[in-house]
């Protein structure tokens, strides 16, 4: 099973939603742990303001042929893979383009990292903890190969989510399981939560739209009438 982010030993599904309980308590902590006086006597910054949600990812969902692709773990990338095979095979039976289609890919749980930059697979030696190797070195990924093509590459690598992105995919990633990242690398790094909250969400890839959590996404997806396919 993967590994969780920060963690180099297998991380138990059960552990990981206790971890994201964590994190989800700690943003909650400075709102209710104190009475008001004692909030002002700690000189404590304003709270954010609420998280609007970005929902207009649905009404993309148009295509002839609708399915969401499930990736609660990494798997070797299988749901970039299930993506590019649906896609192919109804252009190969019945003659559809990529306009005909609509592909909603939702990363969640310990698949989230799929979807960080290669800043933060660097920053946090991600290719090791989350056991990835680069294919062209055969070392732990410094970068992250689920993006983009590896430097140098010559032309597109059609399983990548750059790709998919270009050809009109939905990339749809878990907030729950980002802030979960967040708060690992606060515990790490002993930064503010609230500053790696921040890091997370810039070092997202380019395309990805947060939802509250993934399995509210792949319910959402299905309402606008997405076949479902588990890519794990």
């Amino acid at each position: 099973m993967p590994v969780t982010p920060f963690d180099a030993t297998p991380t138990p599904r059960r552990e990981f939603i206790g971890q994201v309980a964590a994190a989800a308590a700690a943003l909650s902590a400075a709102a209710c742990a104190a009475p008001a006086a004692a909030i002002q006597a700690a000189a404590a910054p304003a709270p954010r303001p609420p998280v609007k949600w970005d929902d207009a990812w649905t009404a993309r969902i148009t295509g002839k042929h609708k399915g969401v692709f499930d990736a609660p773990e990494i798997a070797e990338g299988t749901v970039i893979a299930n993506a590019n095979v649906w896609m192919k095979a109804n252009k190969d039976v019945y003659g559809l383009q990529d306009s005909d289609l609509s592909a909603v890919l939702v990363v969640r749980h310990s698949a989230l990292p799929m979807f960080m930059d290669d800043w933060y697979w660097d920053r946090y030696d991600l290719g090791k903890l989350m056991k990835v190797k680069d294919d062209a070195t055969r070392k732990w990924a410094k970068r992250n190969p689920f993006w983009k093509p590896e430097p140098g590459a010559k032309g597109p690598n059609p399983y990548t989510f750059e790709s998919l992105n270009a050809r009109g995919c939905i990339l749809i990633g878990c907030n729950l399981a980002a802030m979960g990242l967040a708060y690992e690398a606060a515990e790490k790094t002993k930064a503010p939560i609230a500053e790696m909250q921040d890091e997370v969400k810039a070092h997202l890839i380019p395309g990805v739209t947060l939802a509250p959590n993934g399995v509210f996404a792949v319910m959402r997806a299905q309402e606008a009438g997405c076949t479902y396919m588990r890519s794990a």
